[in-house]
């Protein structure tokens, strides 16, 4: 019987009790589509798998084992099951977190060591790094001159997204139907957007503005829509999840907060 998303959401707060995965994430996150669960409340595995013919990739996107059921080989068997079921599924490697566009984390976080010893020995090879910045919510900037940024309620954010960013459009769809997407409009154009809460509560991401029109402030006004509309629901801090350009949330006050190791298993 597959774990439901309830008894998921328990097994992962008492596995990661600091983490602040809400149930609602846990289930955004672990169960889309092409993903499968395996495991029991004990220790469970989160699968995805994605593409066909010689184009199949599977991610590992979340691993748990209650603290009582430690040390007993519970994440390794898991780890196992789930690299034979992606290579059953036709997949060439299996990657750690980084499941576009529903993903828990952008890799293995450098503070879970027992997760990095695990996965060192279960032989991923580590390929890179991602990032989070935390930012406080009390940041604000002032929109550039002819320029709206506002709640979305249509789909001109998609709309950009679809045309300069289509690797972000599930998710800034996603957030608009939650009425967690921003856009900023120049002329009647959608010109730049930025999302939060879209997999993980409180984290800020994607967000972007149209090449033609950036480092004109278009992308700090948002930033800014945003850590105003967290402010408001009550945090004080946010994470800007899989962070690109380190600079430019620098310059709005953010300081980097997390590191997550990029890993891969060849199948």
């Amino acid at each position: 019987m597959t774990l439901a998303p309830d008894g998921l959401a328990r097994l992962v707060t008492a596995a990661l009790p600091d983490e602040g995965l809400t149930a609602a994430d846990v289930e955004t996150c672990c169960y889309g589509p092409d993903t499968e669960i395996l495991g029991d409340t004990d220790a469970a595995a989160v699968l995805t798998v994605k593409g066909s013919g010689d184009f199949v990739a599977a991610w590992l996107v979340l691993l748990a084992v209650h603290p009582d059921h430690r040390r007993r080989g519970r994440g390794r068997a898991l780890v196992d099951e789930s690299a034979a079921r992606a290579r059953a599924a036709g997949a060439v490697d299996m990657h750690l977190g980084t499941a576009i566009p529903r993903y828990v984390w952008p890799g293995v976080d450098f503070r879970f060591t027992a997760a990095l010893a695990l996965f060192e020995a279960t032989g991923f090879e580590p390929y890179g790094a991602a990032c989070n910045m935390a930012i406080p919510t009390s940041f604000r900037a002032d929109s550039p001159a002819g320029v709206v940024v506002e709640r979305e309620g249509g789909d001109g954010a998609a709309t950009l997204a679809s045309r300069c960013f289509p690797y972000w459009l599930d998710e800034v769809e996603r957030a608009a139907v939650a009425g967690t997407c921003y856009a900023a409009r120049a002329g009647g154009d959608t010109i730049g957007f930025a999302c939060h809460s879209v997999n993980r509560s409180g984290w800020i991401g994607p967000m972007a503005t149209d090449p033609e029109r950036q480092r004109a402030g278009v992308g700090r006004s948002l930033l800014g829509a945003v850590c105003a509309s967290l402010s408001a629901a009550g945090h004080a801090e946010a994470d800007i999840a899989w962070v690109g350009p380190i600079g430019f949330y620098a310059k709005a006050g953010a300081a980097v907060s997390r590191v997550f190791r990029n890993a891969k298993l060849t199948l």
